[in-house]
């Protein structure tokens, strides 16, 4: 599966991670990431429930960040 993450800037293009990125960069503890709203919403719950069923806590959530509705991303943090 790959999702793409935010973008940091409005120029910027969305990169995409794929599961087994996300993994290995979250082997080491904590990690936060930072998921486009151009990914579908299961897809992410799949993802946060993939690191629960491995015995890890995974929180995903929307942040806003502006007054419109499609002003969000998803923030999925891994402990």
């Amino acid at each position: 599966m790959d999702f793409k993450l935010a973008k940091q800037n409005l120029q910027d293009k969305s990169e995409k991670i794929t599961l087994k990125q996300i993994q290995e960069a979250a082997q080491d503890g904590e990690k936060i990431f930072y998921f486009s709203n151009e990914n579908q919403h299961k897809d992410l719950l799949k993802l946060a429930e993939t690191f629960q069923k491995s015995g890890r806590s995974a929180h995903l959530r929307e942040a806003k960040f502006g007054l419109d509705e499609k002003e969000y991303i998803y923030e999925l943090h891994i402990i």
